[in-house]
């Protein structure tokens, strides 16, 4: 690990806990309120992701809120005056307005200290993609690489990584503004299962709609074995709404369809869970950008 930097990410990286322990690296907690009741996303360390679930399918309407100002502030604050070079990988901008609070937050500090080195890069994801990519950065991190390569690394690898994923209800994600309701109807009939896509730059689109629960799984296999790259960054990521059973059965697909070795499972924490909801089911992995 880089003894003499600060790698920091955020808990929308939907990252398993004992994972991000091994990092090292420094973790921005989204906050989320349920039945009337602020908490901190802390990768479901004090509460549950089956609690929350269970919570959700029970009728409650989880709330997701943006990141403080202050935390940017304290957190930077700190290292520019220990000189310590920090850079924060950020949640997808095209989905929160929490990436343009930690920039503003950095413009404030490096007027009081203008040497000092802060990087804040958009992943440009969401979930177990921004989750992967966190994951292969952390890992150069640790090996020594510098911030400055590592946010060039960063900017290369973003347009490789693919992130799809199917829901049981897109009510959910029209709730909470991060799909259209025009985008979303046709979806809501006859046992349709949306895929849906992160794109590019960062947004959500449906791609398909498909017809039961085992043809979209299929689908996600199979988008793997179209598009996954071969060699270096062969690890997949499989990320799941408390459908524990059912990224299991993915995995195999994986295994048997696209002959990937090394999955990663990541379930899906409270603040990206409150807009997908239970059942939600996702693949992310490396392919052509």
């Amino acid at each position: 690990m880089a003894d003499t930097s600060v790698l920091m990410i955020d808990t929308c990286s939907d990252l398993p806990a004992d994972l991000v322990d091994g990092l090292g690296v420094t973790v921005v907690n989204f906050p989320y309120a349920i039945d009337g009741t602020e908490h901190l996303d802390d990768f479901g360390r004090t509460m549950s992701h089956a609690e929350f679930y269970d919570a959700m399918r029970a009728g409650e309407h989880p709330t997701t809120m943006q990141v403080p100002r202050h935390v940017f502030l304290d957190t930077f604050r700190t290292h520019a005056q220990a000189g310590t070079p920090l850079m924060y990988l950020g949640f997808s901008s095209a989905l929160s307005g929490t990436f343009d609070i930690a920039w503003t937050a950095r413009e404030e500090v490096l007027t009081e200290f203008p040497d000092a080195e802060i990087r804040i890069v958009d992943t440009r994801a969401a979930s177990i993609a921004e989750g992967l990519l966190v994951y292969e950065a952390a890992r150069r991190w640790q090996d020594g690489m510098a911030l400055a390569d590592l946010e060039a690394w960063v900017e290369r690898a973003r347009p490789r990584l693919h992130g799809w994923f199917i829901i049981d209800d897109l009510d959910t994600l029209v709730r909470g503004g991060r799909l259209s309701g025009t985008a979303a109807a046709a979806g809501t009939l006859l046992d349709v299962k949306p895929l849906l896509q992160v794109t590019a730059d960062g947004r959500l689109e449906v791609a398909r709609r498909l017809r039961g629960r085992a043809k979209s799984m299929r689908a996600l296999a199979d988008i793997v074995a179209q598009h996954a790259a071969d060699g270096e960054w062969g690890t997949v990521a499989v990320g799941h709404g408390d459908c524990a059973e059912d990224a299991r059965r993915l995995a195999g697909m994986l295994a048997e369809r696209a002959g990937v070795d090394e999955v990663i499972t990541m379930p899906v924490g409270p603040v990206i869970g409150t807009h997908t909801g239970p059942g939600m089911l996702a693949v992310s992995f490396w392919g052509e950008g």
